[in-house]
């Protein structure tokens, strides 16, 4: 098989690339047409592909004779961050640059930050402000709400207590600092009894 060059590489398939181009992961792996398929080394491989920020899974496997299968699970923003710039954040703090797909402009915006913050691109935050806005959007978002498509801006204030507000209306959730998971369910709880009756723009903060 050798001798007739039957098992050589010919191709890459990229499948689950969502926002990032499929050229730049293919990119990252260095391999290239003609190199001999048992030459390739799946673990290499896949480790530079997780290389990628927006990486955040990836499956690597030869199918046979001469293709090379890469699958990925891209990283899904929850929300943008205005830090001096705009930058966006997966559900487990993982922060990115700003996201090029269209429907992640009406994410939430998380702001209230300081430049003694140090939000580092492409890590894992440990930024304990930041992690209590992920846990209050987590919060929302597990229960199947209602509620987080109607939230524009979570804004951390003087003092670490934290306003939630309306994309409609503007309207301020107050938060305040713990018990977060309480105060989501009491708020669902609330929207569910007069969303029939009320808007958002019929109170001015609740």
């Amino acid at each position: 098989s050798r001798h007739i060059n039957l098992f050589t590489l010919e191709k890459v398939v990229v499948y689950g690339a969502d926002s990032v181009d499929s050229e730049e992961i293919i990119e990252l792996t260095s391999v290239r047409a003609g190199m001999p398929m048992f030459s390739l080394c799946m673990d290499s491989i896949r480790t530079r592909v997780l290389s990628h920020p927006h990486i955040e899974a990836a499956r690597v496997s030869r199918t046979f004779p001469r293709a090379l299968v890469i699958r990925v699970r891209e990283r899904k923003p929850i929300a943008l961050i205005n830090y001096g710039d705009i930058y966006s954040v997966d559900s487990g703090g993982f922060i990115m640059k700003h996201p090029s797909r269209e429907n992640e402009i009406s994410l939430p915006i998380l702001s209230g930050f300081t430049a003694e913050d140090s939000l580092l691109l492409n890590q894992q935050t440990t930024n304990r402000k930041l992690l209590k806005m992920l846990t209050v959007l987590n919060e929302i978002r597990r229960s199947n709400s209602a509620v987080f498509p109607q939230i524009s801006e979570l804004v951390n204030t003087q003092g670490n207590k934290y306003i939630l507000y309306t994309a409609d209306s503007a309207t301020r959730i107050y938060l305040g600092e713990t018990d977060f998971a309480k105060k989501v369910r009491l708020l669902e709880a609330f929207w569910a009894t007069l969303r029939d009756k009320k808007e958002w723009h019929d109170f001015e903060y609740i």
